[in-house]
This record gives C-alpha cells, structure tokens and sequence, in this order.
C-alpha cells in the first residue's frame, strides 16, 4: 500500500495507473488511525490553503429513479437527454446507477460498455448545448465500477480536451485522496481537466449500515467527525499542490460534522457481547475478485475426491462413485468413497470414547476451540467458498453468504454456551450445596442435505459439539467435500480426532447410523417425507432406548401482499425466491397477492426476473448456478411441465446453449389458485403466484396453516388491523412484516420450524443448545 507522503512527493509523477488503481483497492479497509498519524507526520510541512469556492452554474439533480427494467433505465435516459436540450447553462449530476437496472461492481464485465455508450451521448449533448455533467458520488461498493466508466467514456471520440465531465467525490471515503490521485493521473494521461465536486463532512449514514450488514473488516468511511475534517484536509491539500495539475475542484455541499453521542462499533464486533460478526470479503472490489478467481481457478484442476474421516483419518472403501460437476455434467470432479458398514461401526467406537473426554474437558475450553475454529474458517474462506462452488454449484455470492452464515453460527453457539452451559447453584437446607450441570447426551447422528450446505452442517457441528456430544456427520454427497475440508480444519483448532467422524455415501449409510443402539440423538436437516421415515424407523427398533429427535425441513416460505411494493423491495423478492437456485430454507415459494394489485405486481417480478443471470458458478457475475443433483433438476423440470400443459407458466428466464450440459433450471413464475396443488415441496428456482381478495384473508390463513404449519411466513401489508390478525392467526415460526424472507442469522433471524416443517427450536435463536444436553443435579451434605 503506498503511504500518504507519496502523494505530496516528486514520487507522485512515476506512478503508474496500475499501481493507483491497486492502491484503491488496499485503502478500503485502512484503519482509521493509519490516516491519523500520515496527516500528524505530514501537516507541519503543509502550506496554509484557500478554502474551495461553491459550485456554479446551478447543478441540477433529477429524483431518484432506481430502474427496475432495461425500459426504466431507458426512459430515465431519455430525461437525461430531454434535459440537456435546455439553453441555460447548467451542471447536471448524472446517476449512472439510473442507466441501467444491475449497476453493480460484479456486473462490470456485462454492462460497462453500455453504460459508457449512453453516458457518452449524454456528454455529446451537454457539450453541444453548452453544458457540464458531473457523475453522481459513487457509494464505496461501486467507486472502482464508476471511476472506470468515466475513464472509458473521456477516451471516446467527440469528448478531446473538453475538461466538462467530471464526478463528484465524498472526503469522508478514506479512498477519497487515492481516488483525487488516480483521477488527476487519468487526467494527465489523457491531456484533458476533469472537475471534481466534493462533497465534505460526515458520511452518507447507507455506508455505515451497509458495512455492517456485509460484514467488511472495518468501515471504507471515516465515522469520527474529526477524522472527517482530516480527510477534507487531505484532499484540499492535493488540490491545491504543484501535483495537481488536472483536477478543477469546487464544492457542492457539505454534510454537518455531527459529533455521536458513541462512535459506531467496528463491522465485526457490532453485535457483541452477543457474538461476532463474521467479516466478508468487499465482492467486486479488484483485489477481491482477482483473490477469489485465482482460488477458483486453483480449486478447479483439483480432483475433489472425499471418503470416510474417522479418528481424524482418511480412509478408502471399495465402492466408489463419480462425481459430477452440476455446471457440466460431463466433466469429473473427484471420486466419493462410501461408507462401509464396518466402518461406521468403527466410528461409533472412536465416538464413544471421545465422547466422555470430550464432555468432561468443560464448556469454556470447548467453546475456545470452535472460536479458534470459526476464526480458522473465516482465514480460509477462499479456499471453502472455491470448493463449494465447484462441487454444489451455488454461484460465489451465494457461497459467501453461506459460509458467512456458518461463522456467524459458530460463534454465537460458543458465546451462548458459556452463558447457559455452565454450572449453577440451585437453592437447598442448610448444610447442603446443591449444583446444576448441563452434559452432553452422548452420541450425535448429524443428516444434512443440498440445501445451504455450509451454514446447516456447519452450524450444527458448533452446537452439537460445544454442548459435549460427539458427532458422527452424514452429509448430502453434494456437500461432501467442502465439509471434509471444514473437518481438518477443525481438528487442527484442537478437537480430539474421536469426537467427529465424516461418513459419506448414499442413503445405507444413514440406516446403518440409525440402527445402531449407541446413539444419544438425531438432528436432520432434511425434507419432510425423509424425516417422518426417519421418525418411524427410530420408533421400530424394539428395545432400543429412546432418543431425541430435532428436524428442520425445508419447506418454502410462503408471503402475502397486500400493497404495491418498491424497486428495492421487489428486487428483494427475486432474491428471496431465486438466490442459492431456490435451494435454502428461507426460500420464498409462494406469494399470495392481493388480487387488485396483482396484475402490476407480477408484471414487475416478471420484468425484474429478466435481469437475473442464470449460468455458470465459477464466473463472479452469476447471479444464479445450477441446481446441485440431477434428481432435484428433474423433480423440478417435471413440476415446471405439469403446470405448463395447464397454461400456468406465468414467465420464465431463457436458457441458452451454456446452460445444455449441467443441472440448470430458468427462474419461473408459476399460477396457482390454492395452495393445495402442490402435493410436495418444489426445491428449485420456482415462484408460485396465488391472488386472493382481501376478504379472503382468513381463509388464505387457514391455507397456509394447514399446507405448511411452521414455516417461514411474511406480510407486505400498511394495514395495522391486518398485521394484527395476521400475527395472531399464522402459526408461522418465523414471522417477517414488511421485509423479505431473508437468509438465516444467527442471534438476530434464527430460523426452525414446526409440525411437518419439523421440530423446534429455532436454530440461530437463544433456546436451540438446550436441545443437545442433558441435566445432572449433583447435592452434597457437608
């Protein structure tokens, strides 16, 4: 990362633009005091300067449009144009993020070129008419993006030392001096001004939130009001000193330096002393992408072969099966070895060993290594997050939430245990002392599934393991991988090579587990015919002993609509329904709409579904991969057709060449008039749409309760009276008003279900480790 100082030193002048745009990259998560101290070494050898004039012309600023479509982007396009037709002279800020409905750092490679096309005919306009424009100040996510398109767009014919296209600029981004310096390197290069409008003060309060909820390292923004000043003092400086020799600044606004009665917390200790947060890689940011493709490209020529890991072992098995990429169906991906049944046997006596060691060593050392454990994931997330997708298909986003929401897990599950685990003291007689202890049961059979590979298996793992149980892990061989990575590195954290065992292969192997005797208790993460198998099988084995059983189906959630919604909302929608291939239990499956708004609702999720990229997982811009068996493409293929024969598809993505060879099905819009067509749960990217009238609320009620008891369950409703009834009347586990079916959060949106959905409690919520243990009250008399 290249100091401060140099941008203030003859030095400035041999940079290249590779190097400043590297640098943007390493100064989105510099700590604070970094520029603190390069600003106290650097301002006693800085002149006195000149405070910057105001903006004039007038800039003018058409509202917000946030284009859903390609046709909204374009009409807003058209007002650009209509605009610059004016004869007064004038500054128009132009939003780039209005010519188009994905503009997106991820998006780059796809619409950069029409971006740039459109914004140099606005340019030709203005200079025609005698006009300025200015680019919008780009939020932190999309600053590399924007600072791209302007610098493509100055190259293009007609623009020749024109010095009227420039872009406005926050000094609180503390990316906001690097970014003058690339702009003013640009400007040289190309022999042309470019005006910078700054706007000062504290930062647009979006940046803070969105650091957190995508769980940077630290904040990309200056949060202390006199840091801000520092950072308005760094750029003045550059302004005015003999390097800039391009730049023409002015000021636009300024935003009041405010003083917080407490500085915002770091991203990651945000929800403390509750739990961390698990901190994410900034996704399209230059440095992230070129880390995350070289993982990609790494993991891609490896053969991910998997097989049973008992005492910390490897071990082979005769019966081997191919693994298929679910991108490319023909292409190998590794060997899965299965389970023998005399291997499982042997599991079980390993576990049985650790297990007493294991409970015995005391939740305050368990819990410190799942930490070491969760930390440990959180170094090596490229590698985890490279291999799920290369062996699940999820697209890289989707994997990183994942894998996210599996950090998160893990560490509320180890500062819940020390918290609720520990031992206390119960009341008693004199001279008695009388002491509560929470064990672990014993044995653990974990069942997982496709769905949300890393954060349900995973998370279990911390549980089941902080509460003193050892687990034996049956995972969905789509997963398998990815886990058995996770499991190495969990025992390189220090958990005795015993307490876990990976026990790949078809559905034998879950029978040979659940026939044996020893076993303490079942979690499952699975569908719900699977689990009522599950459940009578536990319940034939004569003279075994009794043993709990804790299930989490996945059953798509179901919302309602009873108001139009935003863009953002909308597009919230989309995600909820079509994020992960539809293949997470938070997926929204069905969306009742209120039959008066109904026609415009499904035209937006229609027109909005277009803009989704269904294809290949490994490319950073899919928005949407493949589903991860052929089993589940084909149950939701012939779904699809069942409907289709009785006109019902509504809208659906095209597919294409690319998508011939792998396990790919289009995002669909689906008409249903009840509830009662769906004779099973669709695990796909399908959307079913049902309208209703508003006095059919109760029916609609009684509908969902009887279809799909316990579910995820959400209203989009202004209604109080509504709100109410339906709070009261939907036996929904989890409830969501006025927001989206989101994913999983540990602490904040625990997740369950009940019913056939399954068995409580919510895992991710306060309640779920008391599941996994068992009571001792220990007296005694002094």
């Amino acid at each position: 990362m290249l100091p401060l100082s140099i941008f203030f030193s003859d030095e400035y002048r041999l940079l290249t633009r590779q190097q400043l745009t590297r640098n943007l990259g390493q100064y989105f998560a510099v700590p604070d005091q970094f520029l603190v101290d390069s600003w106290q070494a650097l301002s006693p050898h800085f002149p006195v300067i000149s405070p910057v004039e105001p903006e004039t012309p007038p800039v003018i600023a058409l509202p917000p449009a946030h284009p859903l479509t390609a046709a909204a982007a374009n009409q807003r396009f058209n007002q650009y144009l209509k605009q610059l037709e004016l004869p007064a002279p004038s500054t128009l800020l132009i939003n780039p993020a209005d010519l188009h409905p994905r503009y997106e750092a991820l998006k780059r490679s796809s619409i950069q070129d029409g971006l740039c096309h459109r914004l140099h005919v606005l340019a030709l306009a203005a200079r025609e008419n005698g006009h300025q424009l200015t680019l919008h100040p780009p939020n932190e996510a999309t600053i590399e993006l924007t600072l791209d398109i302007l610098a493509t767009t100055l190259t293009l014919p007609g623009l020749e030392h024109w010095g009227d296209l420039g872009i406005c600029l926050h000094t609180s981004s503390k990316r906001a001096l690097p970014t003058l310096a690339w702009l003013e390197h640009l400007g040289r290069s190309l022999n042309v001004s470019i005006p910078i409008k700054l706007i000062t003060g504290m930062p647009d309060t979006n940046e803070i939130l969105s650091a957190q909820h995508a769980g940077y390292t630290c904040y990309p923004v200056l949060t202390d009001p006199e840091h801000c000043r520092i950072g308005q003092q760094l750029c003045l400086q550059f302004i005015q000193s003999l390097n800039n020799t391009r730049l023409r600044a002015s000021l636009l606004s300024h935003q009041p330096l405010h003083t917080y009665a407490q500085l915002p917390a770091q991203p990651s200790d945000i929800f403390l002393p509750v739990r961390n947060n698990a901190s994410s890689p900034p996704v399209g940011q230059t440095l992230t992408n070129d880390a995350l493709t070289q993982a990609l490209e790494q993991y891609a020529v490896h053969s991910l072969d998997v097989g049973p890991l008992i005492n910390g072992e490897s071990l082979k098995s005769p019966e081997t099966h191919e693994r298929l990429s679910p991108s490319h169906a023909g292409l190998t991906i590794g060997q899965l070895c299965s389970t023998t049944e005399e291997q499982v046997r042997a599991a079980f006596d390993c576990a049985l060993d650790a297990q007493s060691k294991w409970n015995r060593l005391g939740v305050e050392s368990r819990a410190d290594i799942l930490q070491r454990w969760a930390e440990r994931l959180q170094q090596e997330q490229h590698a985890l997050v490279a291999t799920c997708v290369h062996e699940t298909g999820l697209s890289v986003r989707d994997a990183l939430t994942d894998l996210r929401t599996a950090i998160n897990l893990c560490y509320y599950y180890c500062n819940q245990a020390r918290i609720k685990l520990a031992p206390r003291t119960l009341h008693g007689h004199q001279p008695e002392e009388n002491r509560l202890e929470l064990h672990g049961r014993g044995i653990y059979i974990c069942l997982t599934d496709h769905n949300e590979p890393l954060a349900t298996a995973l998370g279990q793992l911390a549980a089941l393991l902080v509460s003193g149980n050892s687990v034996l892990l049956h995972p969905d061989p789509s997963s398998a991988s990815c886990l058995s990575l996770a499991s190495e590195y969990l025992w390189e954290a220090g958990l005795p090579s015993g307490a876990l065992a990976l026990l790949p292969g078809d559905s034998q192997v879950a029978h040979w587990l659940v026939e044996d005797y020893r076993i303490a208790g079942i979690c499952c993460f699975l569908g719900p015919g699977r689990t009522t198998d599950l459940n009578r099988r536990l319940a034939s084995r004569q003279g075994a002993p009794v043993v709990p059983l804790l299930s989490h189906s996945c059953m798509p959630g179901t919302q309602i609509l009873d108001r139009r919604l935003s863009t953002s909302e909308i597009q919230g929608l989309l995600h909820s329904a079509f994020s992960h291939a539809g293949q997470r239990r938070a997926t929204l499956g069905t969306l009742y709409i209120e039959a008066s708004i109904a026609d415009e609702i499904e035209q937006q999720l229609a027109s909005g579904m277009q803009q989704l990229q269904l294809g290949d997982p490994v490319q950073l811009d899919t928005d949407i991969g493949p589903l991860s068996r052929r089993d589940l493409m084909d149950q939701t293929y012939q779904h699809i057709e069942r409907l289709r024969l009785r006109q019902r598809v509504l809208a659906q993505l095209e597919l294409n060449e690319q998508h011939d060879h792998g396990y790919y099905v289009p995002p669909t819009l689906l008409r249903l008039y009840t509830l009662d067509e769906l004779s099973a749960p669709i695990s796909g990217p399908v959307l079913h749409l049902i309208r209703f009238e508003r006095e059919e609320m109760t029916r609609v009620l009684v509908e969902i309760n009887r279809c799909c008891p316990g579910q995820a369950c959400g209203l989009y409703s202004d209604d109080d009276a509504l709100i109410d009834q339906v709070t009261d009347e939907l036996q929904a586990s989890r409830l969501l008003l006025n927001t989206p079916l989101t994913d999983m959060s540990a602490s904040i949106h625990p997740s369950g279900s009940s019913g056939v959905s399954g068995t409580g409690p919510l895992y991710g919520g306060p309640n779920y480790l008391m599941a996994f243990v068992r009571e001792r009250a220990i007296t005694r008399r002094r």
